[in-house]
């Protein structure tokens, strides 16, 4: 009886351990992206076409030709190498972004509690979280964090399959945007006792 007791728990763990597996082959960026779709599937598919109108705006303003990462990589350079480069837009986005959170009472915090990070301890480190912290980095480094250091710290962490996730895009075209009022929050040290 007891063998069968064993052998019961050692294939519930197998199982388990399995499914574990299976529920994080993707990466971090990507669960979470997963996530929204599921838990909030009409603010999703609303937040689909919102992103999609302003490429539209893009387009339309002759900021990029088309929708292809090869455009958007040259937009971030030029931005990259002239933080004055101008954006001339008549969207809304961040008004756009809001109402839709608002409409379908999104809450990303709902949606990363069910999406643990730990799971993901093991692969590399999410690239959302990456960004932040090499913008942390950059500011301590420069003593400040501007636009032309945003276009490059887009193009070094984030690639081709990123640009497709609707949180990654969301943050592409709220920095593009220039209707969008965008802070930008940086963690860049810990706090000591002693003043400098």
């Amino acid at each position: 009886m007891k063998i069968h007791t064993y052998l019961f728990v050692f294939m519930s763990f197998i199982f388990f351990n399995e499914l574990a597996a299976q529920a994080t082959n993707g990466t971090y960026d990507e669960a979470i992206n997963s996530a929204l779709e599921k838990e909030y599937p009409e603010y999703h598919a609303a937040l689909l076409t919102i992103l999609d109108d302003f490429e539209k705006e893009l387009i339309s303003k002759n900021i990029i030709t088309d929708g292809t990462y090869k455009n958007y990589v040259s937009l971030l350079n030029e931005i990259s190498n002239d933080s004055t480069y101008k954006i001339v837009s008549d969207f809304a986005l961040g008004d756009s972004l809001k109402i839709n959170a608002k409409r379908y009472k999104y809450k990303l915090a709902k949606t990363m509690k069910t999406v643990p990070l730990i799971q993901y301890g093991n692969k590399a480190q999410p690239k959302s979280i990456l960004f932040n912290q090499r913008a942390s980095e950059i500011t301590k480094e420069k003593g400040k964090f501007n636009r032309s250091d945003y276009a490059s710290l887009l193009l070094e962490v984030y690639d081709e399959e990123d640009f497709q996730l609707p949180t990654i895009r969301t943050q592409l075209y709220r920095f593009l945007d220039p209707n969008t009022e965008h802070t930008y929050y940086t963690y860049i040290a810990q706090p000591t006792s002693t003043n400098n």
